[in-house]
């Protein structure tokens, strides 16, 4: 797949030389990344790699130890919430939903239009009136990732969504990220699986032991999906979403 045309001159979201740590000690080493408006770019790793603690940076839920985040071009240090207001939806690996609350609730939280979100997803439809915690994995997956998608973002970090995920279940969820991309959002999308997270992505990178190690096309690294297994992602259970 291609990226939506775009004319943005800098980058929708943006790592320079980002450090990151808790207390004084890094985990994450001097990384740079961009993510232009209209593609999506994949982060991949094992376990361990550095890419949650990554993303948390970018979205503004923990601090830098060095280095800088941009967003359309402008150094930003500001919280996840005051990024949120200006177009940025992180989803997290645990998922974003109220376990008590029914999954009309849940779509109606934020002021988030439940009928975009259905647009979205309409397999949500039917199970409106069911309380979350009686919906299978995937479908708390759906009602998380409508809410995000139904404002149109214009960046769009999501760590993980395929944890404990059918492959027809990520499948539809990828589909779903694939397309806010082509509508022109910027998509960071955190993943294990990685021959997945290629078929969807333009672009990605791969980081190790808190370093990027490799990056590229996606289409160049769909070719290499066998070596970078061997060399990056070695020990990795690559098909079960650890």
């Amino acid at each position: 797949m291609t990226a939506a045309t775009t004319t943005a001159t800098a980058p929708a979201l943006e790592a320079r030389g980002l450090s990151v740590g808790y207390g004084a000690m890094p985990v994450v080493h001097e990384v740079d990344l961009h993510v232009a408006p209209g593609e999506v770019v994949a982060l991949l790793g094992v376990n361990g790699a550095g890419k949650t603690t990554c993303v948390r940076a970018l979205a503004g839920d923990l601090k830098p130890l060095r280095g800088e985040v941009r967003m359309n071009g402008e150094r930003v240090q500001s919280p996840l919430h005051r990024r949120a207001e200006h177009g940025l939806r992180y989803i997290s690996e645990e998922r974003s939903v109220f376990m008590g609350l029914s999954a009309a609730d849940n779509l109606r939280l934020g002021g988030t239009d439940q009928g975009r979100c259905l647009e979205l997803f309409p397999e949500l439809e039917p199970l409106l009136g069911r309380k979350t915690a009686l919906l299978s994995g995937g479908e708390q997956q759906m009602l998380t990732l409508a809410r995000a998608l139904s404002v149109d973002p214009q960046v769009l970090i999501a760590d993980e969504l395929s944890l404990g995920l059918a492959p027809l279940v990520l499948e539809r969820l990828l589909l779903a990220v694939r397309a806010a991309a082509d509508r022109g959002g910027a998509v960071l999308l955190v993943e294990q699986h990685v021959r997945d997270a290629l078929e969807v992505a333009d672009r990605a990178y791969v980081l190790s032991h808190g370093r990027v190690v490799l990056e590229g096309d996606a289409r160049d690294l769909r070719s290499r999906v066998g070596e970078i297994e061997r060399t990056y992602l070695a020990g990795a259970s690559l098909g079960d979403g650890s």
